[in-house]
């Protein structure tokens, strides 16, 4: 009985073929972890913006300032504040 060859060029190119899914899976988990890190800090900047951070505002004494408190947002970090306004 003759001996059967195989060809190497077919061996090769069916072997590494049936890796594409699993190189796909590994490189989709790779690319998630690199944006999950890159997200990281942007939650914080996100809910500071928002507002959602903010301290509470306790509404100030009338009769501490005589020219009446202005509803405003502050410049630095969004957040609302009561501020004295000037006669």
């Amino acid at each position: 009985m003759a001996k059967r060859r195989t060809s190497r060029s077919n061996f090769k190119t069916e072997d590494f073929g049936s890796w594409n899914f699993v190189l796909f899976l590994t490189l989709a988990f790779i690319l998630l972890v690199v944006l999950l890190s890159a997200m990281k800090g942007v939650s914080n900047d996100i809910r500071s913006k928002a507002g959602l951070i903010c301290p509470t505002v306790a509404l100030p004494r009338a009769e501490d300032c005589p020219g009446g408190w202005k509803y405003m947002r502050d410049v630095t970090n969004g957040c609302p504040t009561f501020v004295c306004e000037a006669k």
